[in-house]
């Protein structure tokens, strides 16, 4: 079988019209990612993992997931990571018994962890393991953060993570 080539008369025009299909006009007035970094496509969000499992009670500190529990041991460890953060921002997590509303040292001695700025993508990425040390009770792990999609920002949301029950 031999094929043999014909002249193609709409060949070009139908590729012009494909190209300018793709070309893509920034009309004015219209952000370009730079000037839209500071905005995240995600509610805010601190929460705490282990692998498989995250803990977090909702967005932008609505609760609207309920505060969940995480069981745990002295030794055991976590990560804990943010997303729908302000870019350039970092999350404060801390740590209260909640039967005495004591505040507890949250990480080698200190009563909070501060995490690294969250990246132009809204994300603050995990950190850790870090290591349960306090002793047995029942804790409230809280985090302070700037979200990244209201504006303007509403400025520190204080957002109850999870309840922490250590055996």
């Amino acid at each position: 079988m031999t094929l043999h080539a014909r002249p193609r008369p709409l060949k070009l025009p139908l590729t012009l019209l494909a190209c300018a299909a793709l070309t893509v006009v920034v009309p004015a007035g219209v952000a370009t990612p730079a000037q839209a970094a500071d905005r995240c496509n995600t509610a805010g969000h601190a929460y705490l993992t282990q692998p498989g499992r995250i803990y977090f009670s909702g967005y932008n500190g609505d609760q609207s997931l309920g505060v969940p529990t995480f069981n745990t041991f002295r030794g055991d460890t976590f990560r804990l990571g943010g997303n729908g953060i302000l870019p350039g921002t970092t999350i404060r997590f801390q740590a209260v018994n909640v039967d005495t509303g004591a505040q507890i040292n949250f990480y080698r001695g200190q009563p909070v962890y501060t995490t690294r700025g969250a990246g132009g993508n809204c994300v603050v990425n995990e950190e850790g393991p870090l290591t349960v040390t306090a002793p047995s009770g029942t804790y409230r792990v809280t985090a302070l953060y700037d979200p990244g999609n209201t504006p303007p920002s509403p400025g520190d949301i204080i957002d109850q993570v999870v309840n922490v029950v250590v055996s």
